[in-house]
């Protein structure tokens, strides 16, 4: 990524460290997958562009164009914004009665940094792997790939061969371009 795309890989924050990953184990009773703490201990999301904006009653943030290193906007939550995420999610399913909208087994892994809109790692599946599922706000979850580790390799193929290679992800392209991950 350094290589091919450097001003998408200046997005990526600083790896997570034990406390990091041991906070996201607790949260889901000791057990995330192997390849998702890999991906955190790598990098902790691609946000570290991002900026928060204060606005009456909060904050806003404001994506930096590099942290898209998914289409239509997506960025790799940290492992804080995971935790945070999934129980903003599972507390809307309770209000609205719900079961159905976010289940405990679900974690928030690509997203929208201002709506509900990404991809989600389901813990428990009945398969081999953990399928990441598509989400957005006014639909069910939906199956999008066979794993994590399907999207991410795919993803660094399209970045390791720089310009001029593409593959599909949501019905964009990926390529590297102008020292940044391009979607097309």
């Amino acid at each position: 990524m350094e290589e091919n795309a450097p001003l998408s890989a200046e997005a990526l924050n600083p790896p997570a460290g034990d406390e990091d990953i041991a906070q996201l184990r607790a949260v889901f009773d000791d057990d995330i997958p192997d390849v998702l703490e890999t991906w955190l201990r790598m990098n902790n999301g691609s946000t570290a562009k991002n900026r928060r904006e204060s606005i009456p009653g909060g904050f806003r943030v404001v994506n930096h164009p590099d942290s898209n290193i998914f289409p239509f906007g997506k960025a790799f939550l940290s492992s804080q914004e995971m935790a945070a995420h999934r129980a903003d999610y599972l507390h809307i399913a309770a209000d609205i009665g719900d079961e159905h909208y976010w289940k405990p087994s679900w974690i928030p892994v690509i997203e929208m940094p201002d709506a509900p809109y990404g991809f989600l790692l389901e813990m428990k599946s009945e398969g081999e792997g953990f399928p990441i599922l598509s989400f957005a706000e006014g639909s069910y979850p939906r199956p999008y790939a066979p794993s994590l580790a399907h999207v991410l390799d795919a993803l660094s193929s399209a970045i390791s061969h720089g310009a001029g290679s593409a593959f599909s992800l949501s019905g964009a392209a990926a390529t590297a371009a102008d020292g940044r991950i391009t979607w097309i």
